[in-house]
Parts: structure tokens; sequence; C-alpha cells
């Protein structure tokens, strides 16, 4: 069987190495004036309906990587972040890639093959997985991103006896090591269980006006934005600029964020304006 050791310089010529990590940003609701405070839905029973981007580090592995039953190559891949409706999520896995003929049509063209994974729920338990392989042979970088399909397969913890599907979407840039995105959508079920699916409350984002020194060109301004989550309590806020910071003069926004122990994130944001003094 063939590994991937031998294309390694052939990959890096189709492509710089990028490894700047590109996750999914979620975006501010920008206030001019009043307070800004975001809220989500109320918790899911038994049903989550799932939709997370994860950060995706895929790299190759030349000894070592599980090839599966079909497969003549592989890359090694982790994922991480924030889960809504679960948690900080990880897990690790090999991914099988069958290269050439007689697997597809083409000595050019590549296809994404079955494999299982287990997710890791921070102090919560493990979802297991398994992926099926791509739906058709692509030609090369169109695999890297294969869209795959994914079925629950039971769970451990809080997960025990979990069910679902759904669809993985991936982005990567070009290179033997990158950094992208992987993005779940679905649905996951567990009997009995409350998934937590409503974002903190943010409270004190309110726009202030402040005035600098006379002839200073920034005033230090302290502010206080705070989080209240329905099943946490109080959740860390993070602001930046930061309170207490200079604000040079003129109009600056700041952006906050609070996110509870199932990775919902509220998101705000206000303006700090600094007028001179003549």
């Amino acid at each position: 069987m063939r590994r991937l050791g031998d294309r390694r310089l052939r990959w890096a010529a189709l492509g710089a190495l990028v490894a700047g990590l590109a996750v999914g940003a979620t975006g501010y609701a920008a206030s001019a004036g009043a307070e800004a405070a975001t809220t989500g839905s109320q918790a899911a029973t038994g049903v989550l309906n799932i939709n997370a981007t994860l950060a995706l580090h895929s790299y190759h592995q030349s000894l070592g990587c599980d090839i599966g039953p079909t497969g003549n190559d592989c890359a090694g891949r982790t994922i991480s972040g924030g889960f809504p409706g679960l948690g900080q999520v990880s897990g690790k896995y090999d991914l099988p890639l069958a290269i050439g003929t007689p697997w597809c049509a083409s000595p050019l063209q590549n296809r994404s093959l079955a494999y299982t994974a287990l997710l890791s729920v921070a102090g919560k338990g493990e979802i297991h997985v398994a992926v099926a392989d791509g739906a058709e042979c692509l030609e090369w970088p169109a695999i890297r991103t294969q869209t795959q399909t994914f079925t629950v397969t039971g769970g451990a913890g809080t997960y025990l006896g979990a069910t679902g599907s759904g669809t993985l979407t991936r982005t990567l840039p070009l290179g033997v090591e990158s950094y992208g995105t992987e993005t779940w959508t679905g649905t996951l079920n567990v009997s009995g269980y409350e998934f937590n699916t409503t974002r903190p409350t943010i409270s004190g984002a309110t726009s202030k006006t402040v005035r600098a020194k006379k002839g200073a060109k920034s005033a230090r301004v302290t502010f206080r934005v705070t989080a209240q989550d329905d099943t946490d309590g109080v959740v860390p806020t993070r602001c930046e600029p930061r309170s207490g910071r200079s604000f040079p003069l003129g109009r600056t926004q700041v952006k906050c964020a609070a996110t509870d122990s199932s990775a919902n994130t509220a998101t705000a944001a206000f303006r700090i304006t600094v007028k001179a003094t003549r």
C-alpha cells in the first residue's frame, strides 16, 4: 500500500503552508446608544439541533495512521473548540484516503473513506461517531475538504445511549500540515437529558461619553459589564478594549462576550466616546 511520504513535496508545491487558525467567528451586535444584550433559545429536552464550527488541525502521518480496510493513504486530524449546547469539545481521528485507481476511475482522483471518532466533552462525557465514505471521487485538492455524513453510535457519561446524524463540512488551506475548520450540523438525541441552549444575558454594555483632561489625547475609561446564565449563574465577561484602558479621542467600539459551560456565547457591543477639553 502506498503512503503519502513520497507525495509530501508535491503537496507542498500545490500551495503555501497556511498556519493561521481560521475559526468561524460569532458576529457582534453593535449598539450606538442603549444597552445591547443577547439571549438565546430555551433548553431543549432530549434533542439538540447541532451547528458547531471547531478548529481543525490536519497533518500527514507516515507511521501509525489507520488507513482502514480499503484505504491506501491517511491523514491525522484533531478538532477542538466550543460546541453550543454541549461545551468544550476535543477529538482526534485518522482520515483514511483512497488515492487513484482502482478506487477511483482516474489516477488523479481521490476519495475520503469511513472512520470512527470519539468526541470528548469536558466534564460531561463522550460521544461516539461513525463517519461514512465520501459520496464520490474528487480531484486534488478537493479531497482534503470533502463533505461526509456521520451517525452517532452511542456515548458515555451524560451522553450514554446517544443517537443522531448529520453532516461534516470542512475548510482547509493547502499544505502538508494546515489549520482550518470542521463544521458539524445535524441532530443529537439523548433520551431524558435537557440540553442547555440558552445563552447568558449581558448587562451593562451601555455607551458612554467622557471628556479628556485639557490638552490630553486620550482618557482612562472604566465600565462594568456582567453576564448572568440560567444554569451557571454569573459567568465571566470578556471585553476588548478592557475597562480601565486609555481610550483615544473620538469613538471606540467595545466588544464583549460571555460563554457558559455549555459553550453558549452571548455578545454585545457599545461605544466609548472621548471628547477633548479646550
